[in-house]
């Protein structure tokens, strides 16, 4: 899965403080061990990404969450900017490479996403496929 860049976030740090610092978590949620998540882009409401990582063992019936995050110096908590998700049947076995919509968003958001299928050429792949983000650093993270 690689997490390309987000377009007009909501500035979540108010007027005097900056703009928001965007990150990405991409997990399928209960899981643990499908998790993972991007750098942070300080003062940034268009942030360009080019993260790639993977989600091993993604099952049909699995969700895909994205959840867009503003960065926030402790005590503070890090601020929800908006959230979308993703089923097998969005990107199986053809991949997918588009904006999506973030829902809770305050303002009109979109991340965009590519999507890329490992071992699918192999019979019976389709239950256990690894998703994979690619992106243009061709860095890659397995976190578990």
């Amino acid at each position: 899965v690689t997490v390309e860049s987000a377009s007009n976030l909501y500035n979540s740090d108010g007027f005097l403080a900056g703009k928001s610092d965007p990150y990405v978590i991409v997990e399928v949620p209960g899981q643990e061990s499908m998790k993972f998540q991007t750098q942070v882009v300080s003062n940034n409401l268009n942030p360009v990404w080019n993260f790639t990582g993977e989600i091993g063992g993604f099952m049909d019936g699995d969700v895909l969450q994205f959840t867009v995050m503003d960065k926030d110096t402790w005590p503070k908590p890090d601020q929800l900017l908006g959230k979308a998700c993703l089923v097998a049947q969005d990107f199986y076995p053809n991949g997918f490479h588009a904006e999506i919509q973030l829902e809770e968003s305050k303002t009109n958001a979109t991340l965009l996403v590519m999507i890329g299928i490992l071992g699918c050429d192999e019979p019976g792949m389709e239950d256990n496929a690894a998703v994979v983000m690619t992106g243009e650093e061709g860095v890659q993270q397995m976190v578990g």
